[in-house]
Order: structure tokens, then sequence, then C-alpha cells
């Protein structure tokens, strides 16, 4: 889990950095921070490093993951702090909102591992027709039927997941284009936890479909919100 971060003077392909929970030689539950094999920079002296540059933003949302991780790890390992036990206990339906992206799909595999967790159902909200580099309905109308086709395969094998451990699972899909249902959204719908792709929080990138999202989060008073990097 992870995605593409660009490093300064670094060769023409893109590198990634990863981090994923795994376990060390002990078989403790530990991090590990993994990078592709073209993660190629130079260093100061002018010798090539391996590693990646990150800006403020890019350096915050990496961060922001790897307090994710380590949160999993920890309630993992402390399975009877009543904190832990209390919140658990409380969460039993989860929201996850999915364009198609790798955040949406870590959101889900984090609310996955919540619901197996804490017997919470799931419900999926694909939505298509979304611009790549922003939360902003495309002009173009390809971008509406891959993405659909896309959702569709993801869902099928968020199914079989699901079904491997005993998890309710429902779906549904609405098009980035349809503000009445981006409006409607959490309209007479309660969930404990909401999980969404962090790109969707980006101010400084704002469109008018973000912000229909963002006022239709407004009234889901009663649920927990979480970003996913």
């Amino acid at each position: 889990m992870g995605g593409n971060l660009s490093p300064a003077h670094c060769q023409s392909k893109m590198p990634e950095i990863v981090a994923v929970r795994t376990k060390d030689d002990s078989s403790r539950h530990s991090i590990a921070v993994v990078l592709s094999q073209d993660a190629i920079c130079l260093g100061p002296d002018g010798q090539p490093w391996s590693g990646v540059s990150l800006t403020a933003q890019l350096a915050r949302s990496f961060a922001e993951r790897l307090l994710v991780l380590a949160r999993e790890i920890e309630d993992r390992e402390q399975p009877d702090t009543p904190d832990s036990a209390r919140s658990l206990a409380q969460v039993a339906s989860i929201l996850v909102f999915h364009d198609g992206s790798g955040q949406s799909h870590r959101a889900f595999a984090l609310a996955l591992d919540l619901a197996s967790r804490s017997l919470a159902s799931i419900q999926v909200v694909g939505v298509y027709g979304v611009r790549q580099d922003r939360f902003e309905p495309s002009a173009m109308a390809t971008d509406y039927e891959w993405q659909r086709c896309w959702l569709e395969r993801l869902f099928t094998m968020y199914s079989r997941e699901t079904a491997q451990g005993g998890i309710e699972l429902r779906t549904s899909l609405i098009a980035a284009s349809d503000q009445q249902m981006l409006s409607d959204l959490f309209e007479r719908r309660e969930f404990d936890l909401i999980v969404l792709p962090r790109r969707i929080s980006d101010q400084g990138a704002a469109s008018a479909a973000s912000r229909t999202l963002h006022q239709s989060l407004a009234c889901a008073t009663g649920s927990t919100i979480l970003y996913c990097p």
C-alpha cells in the first residue's frame, strides 16, 4: 500500500515508496518501507542514492500513512485496551467512498480490517467518471465507461474477500456528474465510520463535486470520518 512519490533529479520513470504492515524475524508486527528499484536520486555529493525526495505535502501524507499503520499494530498488540475494545465494539457499519484510486483501495482495506474485528457491515459507494488529477467530473465519456467497469471488477473482488470473512457487503455506483446523488449520499443513512480517499480533502483543488460531497458529509454528524492516504 502506498503511492508514487516524485524524487528530485531522478530517472524519467516515476519511482514508488510503499509502506505496508508485515512481521519481523521474531514474528512481531512491524512496518516495512520499500523503495522500487528505480528509486534513484542524486545526493548532495552528486552520487546516486537509493531514495526519493518528498515535498512537504507528500511528506505529511506519508507520515500520516505510517501513523495509521502504527495505530493498527498497537491495537493488535493491545486487544484488551479498554478504549480500543470500546471503539471497535461501537463500529457496526462502515461506509467506504471509492473513486477507483489507490487511496480508495487502501480505504477499503482498512475498512475490511476493522470489520473483521468488529463484525461491522461495509457499504462501498463507487463514484465513476472522475478526473485522474483531482476529484472532479471528467469531460470525457470514455472515463465514465472504463471507470464504471473498473469499479465493478473491484466490487467483485471485494465481494469474495468479505464473503470469506463472513462480512456483509453492499455496493452501489454513482456518476461523478450526478450532483444530486452526491448531495443525498449521506441523508437517511447512519454509519459509525466513513472512510474516504484523502485526495477528496484537498481544499487547494476544491471543485464543485468535492464541495458538494463535503456539504453532504456535514450531515453525517454521528459518524467518525477518516481520510485514508
